[in-house]
């Protein structure tokens, strides 16, 4: 172990010892490629990445590190872009929670299912589909990367969010390494010969661990309620010309309570993901669409009213809206797409239904769309707000952005923007694409779609630099306008826009599980305790 102080050298030769030397890695390639996430470059290289299989070696080599003053950050599935799994110093060690991956116990009869935090979102949707159960939230749009313990960590929402929430409102408890190694399981999966089946029976301790980015404990499982799918499933697409419109027929919709999952995207958003990794494969979403249909015959209409739809329509309007809807018959999804299409109608039009349709059928593809069409990088920004708020910052969000549009354009920086209703929150996510060099991350997850010129594409760090300004300044009027974040990791405000005592209630949390203030240092605003 070269290159590193002596008592780091011992300290990692502690951790060799307790779990073994194929579990450390202190390789420079290595130590290069986990310091940098989605968006944010060059990072801090960590000490050494661990990665543990067993949940034992996992609190160890915690414990060890926290002992010899080690800074601990967990990584999941890389697809974060807040600097979550980022070091903010060289004497850290990078957890890869990925090799804790076991699906520990499916229970149909009692409804909820245990799963070790480095598994993926899209091997617990394998995993279940034989029960014919899943999780009310069940995964993002990256789940063949993205991790249990990593949507945990920054309280996803994307697939069944519009009906069941975030990620945080299927769980039913996890089990976590504090700081000084030991090991606590919450909800009533904690207690001594009880089974994980309720949340609750006592304070609820779970919801400390959630969205909390590994600030307060290092997620190692978690236990999910689960329920029967239903079986019938409908799609309905709507154009619109006003962004105010696609937003009050969204709100509608969520309180109706029908909608499963939906986003609403502007053209240029449209385009994007058609080009990326959605529409652009009809041959294969054809043959997947074609195997889900109730019948042969069935299957193969699904597949034509796709490949003749086409990508034309994409451009036909400013703004359309996708919609994912579900029943117990046959009769009640026809009520359900009847009602929510008088509703999309009164403000727009109805649209070929392909987009929902294939992401349904493929709903956890490669990671591609990390990139743009022409492998521009990506990074989105996002704040949640009650539904009844939704007219008013869509006014105030385009009146921003049109503000900064010759900016925009002048840096090279490509706005667009989705929004979906999460139970009854309004999310509302920009993205940004600009021309800059690619980095390790982007070049090992994105795999054999990247062209070869793009490896070769110079750093724009002008233009970079201003995705950071345009990002911040838009994370700061989104607080203004009353908005919160999930995300928060170290990108989004958060201990800064606390009140005296909701910030003081924290800042005691984390004195209690982590007294070093060396787990995840810098998550949630709160390096500034601990100086």
């Amino acid at each position: 172990m070269q290159g590193i102080a002596e008592a780091d050298a011992q300290a990692l030769s502690l951790i060799v010892k307790a779990i073994g030397a194929d579990k450390v890695d202190n390789s420079d390639d290595i130590r290069e490629y986990y310091a940098n996430d989605i968006f944010w470059q060059p990072g801090i290289e960590p000490l050494a990445v661990i990665s543990p299989s067993t949940q034992r070696e996992a609190a160890e080599a915690v414990r060890v590190a926290i002992e010899n003053g080690i800074a601990i950050v967990p990584r999941g599935g890389g697809m974060s872009y807040t600097k979550g799994y980022l070091p903010d110093r060289a004497r850290s060690l990078v957890i890869d929670t990925r090799n804790l991956n076991r699906i520990v116990e499916i229970n149909a009869k009692d409804g909820y299912v245990t799963v070790e935090a480095g598994a993926t979102w899209a091997a617990l949707k394998d995993a279940l589909a034989s029960s014919g159960m899943r999780s009310g939230y069940w995964g993002p749009l990256s789940g063949v990367n993205a991790t249990i313990g990593g949507a945990l960590s920054q309280n996803s929402a994307f697939f069944g969010s519009s009906r069941y929430g975030t990620v945080a409102e299927s769980v039913l408890g996890v089990t976590v390494v504090l700081a000084d190694g030991s090991i606590a399981t919450t909800g009533s999966g904690g207690r001594k010969g009880a089974r994980p089946f309720t949340r609750y029976g006592g304070p609820d301790m779970t919801g400390i661990f959630l969205g909390d980015n590994g600030a307060l404990g290092l997620k190692l499982s978690a236990t999910l309620a689960i329920r029967p799918k239903p079986p019938e499933t409908g799609f309905l697409s709507l154009g619109f010309e006003k962004f105010t419109d696609m937003a009050a027929t969204q709100v509608e919709m969520a309180r109706s309570g029908l909608v499963t999952e939906g986003f609403g995207i502007d053209r240029d958003k449209a385009l994007q993901s058609a080009s990326v990794n959605r529409l652009s494969d009809n041959v294969d979403a054809l043959k997947k669409v074609v195997g889900q249909g109730k019948s042969l015959l069935s299957g193969l209409k699904d597949a034509a009213k796709i490949a003749t739809s086409g990508l034309d329509w994409l451009t036909g309007h400013n703004y359309s809206l996708h919609i994912v809807t579900e029943a117990e018959t046959a009769e009640a999804l026809c009520t359900n797409l009847a009602v929510l299409a008088e509703i999309g109608e009164r403000r727009g039009a109805i649209l070929p239904d392909s987009i929902p349709r294939v992401m349904r059928s493929k709903p956890f593809s490669p990671v591609r769309g990390m990139l743009g069409k022409n492998g521009e990088r990506w990074v989105p920004i996002h704040a949640v707000f009650p539904l009844s708020e939704a007219e008013r910052v869509v006014e105030a969000n385009e009146a921003f952005f049109a503000e900064r549009a010759g900016w925009l354009k002048e840096k090279g920086i490509l706005y667009t923007v989705m929004t979906m209703t999460v139970g009854q929150s309004f999310f509302i996510e920009p993205a940004f694409y600009w021309l800059d060099e690619l980095t390790p991350l982007h070049i090992r997850s994105v795999g054999d779609a990247i062209k070869p010129d793009w490896k070769r594409r110079p750093a724009n760090e002008d233009s970079r630099n201003a995705v950071v300004e345009l990002r911040r300044a838009t994370q700061e009027f989104y607080v203004s306008l009353g908005g919160a974040s999930w995300q928060v990791a170290r990108d989004y405000p958060y201990r800064e826009v606390l009140d005296d005592g909701t910030r003081g209630l924290l800042d005691a949390l984390k004195r209690a599980v982590d007294p070093e203030g060396l787990m995840n240092p810098g998550s949630l605003g709160l390096a500034a305790t601990f100086q």
